[in-house]
């Protein structure tokens, strides 16, 4: 990636008069672990707290993400429900009104969105879902943590095998850091489950979208990530799937201007070395991850022969299992790779390897479920470009024709390359 540092906008919350030392008429915050593990994600953040009266979509412009945080219960009049005088706790009907605005303008901005505890609470309410509003009252459920009392429940989350959740945290079963009293009743519209505790209640929630690449990525987990991110990865990972979108979003150009902020690329003649290359750094892999590797194949521009393409070698490594992920991925980083999770398929995760000024060893390792319609759409693609010259060269002019077109924009890129790439595929 290149260095630049996505801006996430994170809601913050009321802070009562006296809640800080010598702040007499209170104030507004949020809490410190969500913004380290923004940080370690290579996020910057900024606080935008209840009050702000501009529209949301205006509200968000200046922003590549957008994170709502824990805190008191959702104004029971939002989901047309009576509230539940003796539990209700905390709300802010001032909070509940900009981060409802904040929620449905990042769907309409196509804004990455993760909302965690009250936030996918607050997520379900936006879309026209409902909340259960005392989870001890309901027969079965388990400790899920009292939030008044500030007591924390550890207890493990179920992924469902083809969402977000998935894709972003790497594993199956997470360990969950909760301290919540309420819960989603009836899912939101264009909303799925994605995630569950052992009692039945939904965990993770995820808006539905026709294309996951260009449309809302939007993620709602209804435990602490941010508690235990620092040593476990699958909760980390949830960051830093958001901060790697919002990245993608940042780098882009802005309306009006020719040059984005990603990083350098070009397109070159083809070199023959290319092969041999690929070969050389197959072996590695090959050694490095050992019975994990069902087999090891050059794909992408630079394996087919006479093709220009950007001077990186791509490697498709497919596997039985992707999940863990920590077998796959510990032996690579130590080959100097930099891993970067794919938030949004569940089939795939990516390795590089040389974006540092004069170094010839570019490589991206593509790591895929075997027999996955990820191993086979990428396969059919270079088989096809490989056995039909005419079409090789049309791609190429386009490459070098978009290359111009989107100076350091490689997303804007490759999204311009999308109806070319879905033609092929088509006649596969």
């Amino acid at each position: 990636m290149s260095s630049y540092r996505p801006l996430i906008a994170v809601a913050g919350y009321h802070l009562g008069p006296g809640r800080v030392t010598r702040w007499p008429d209170g104030g507004y915050g949020v809490p410190g672990p969500y913004i380290d593990a923004l940080r370690r994600a290579g996020a910057r953040t900024l606080i935008v707290s209840p009050g702000e009266t501009n529209d949301p979509v205006e509200i968000l412009e200046p922003f590549d993400g957008l994170v709502l945080i824990g805190g008191g219960d959702v104004d029971p009049a939002r989901y047309g429900a009576e509230p539940d005088l003796e539990h209700n706790y905390g709300v802010e009907e001032d909070r509940d009104e900009l981060e409802i605005g904040l929620l449905l303008a990042a769907d309409e901005l196509h804004m990455p969105t993760l909302a965690i505890c009250r936030g996918m609470q607050v997520m379900n309410v936006a879309f026209g879902g409902t909340l259960h509003q005392h989870l001890p009252a309901m027969p079965g459920m388990l400790e899920h943590g009292v939030p008044v009392s500030d007591s924390v429940s550890t207890h493990d989350v179920k992924a469902s095998r083809d969402g977000r959740l998935l894709a972003s945290a790497g594993v199956d079963v997470l360990s969950c850091s909760s301290h919540h009293h309420q819960g989603v009743d009836r899912l939101g519209d264009r909303l799925a489950a994605t995630g569950w505790s052992d009692d039945g209640l939904v965990e993770a929630i995820e808006l539905q979208v026709e294309d996951p690449y260009t449309d809302t990525w939007m993620l709602g987990v209804q435990w602490h990530p941010e508690d235990t991110a620092s040593t476990d990865r699958a909760q980390q990972a949830l960051f830093d799937g958001l901060v790697l979108l919002a990245h993608w979003r940042g780098t882009r150009a802005r309306p009006g201007e020719g040059e984005g902020r990603g990083r350098e690329y070009g397109i070159v003649d083809y070199d023959p070395a290319w092969p041999a290359m690929f070969e050389a750094e197959a072996t590695t892999i090959r050694n490095a991850l050992g019975d994990l590797t069902v087999r090891v194949d050059h794909v992408g521009s630079t394996s087919v022969p006479g093709l220009a393409a950007k001077p990186v070698i791509d490697i498709q490594v497919s596997v039985a299992s992707l999940t863990p992920r920590a077998p796959i991925v510990d032996p690579l980083v130590t080959l100097g790779y930099r891993h970067a999770i794919d938030p949004i398929e569940t089939e795939h995760e990516l390795f590089s390897v040389g974006y540092e000024p004069d170094t010839p060893r570019k490589v991206h390792i593509h790591v895929c479920q075997v027999g996955s319609e990820w191993e086979r759409r990428h396969l059919a693609f270079r088989d096809f470009l490989r056995n039909h010259d005419d079409a090789a060269a049309e791609y190429a002019a386009l490459k070098r024709r978009l290359a111009g077109e989107h100076p350091r924009d490689i997303q804007a890129y490759v999204d311009a390359k999308t109806d070319f790439i879905r033609s092929i595929e088509a006649q596969g």
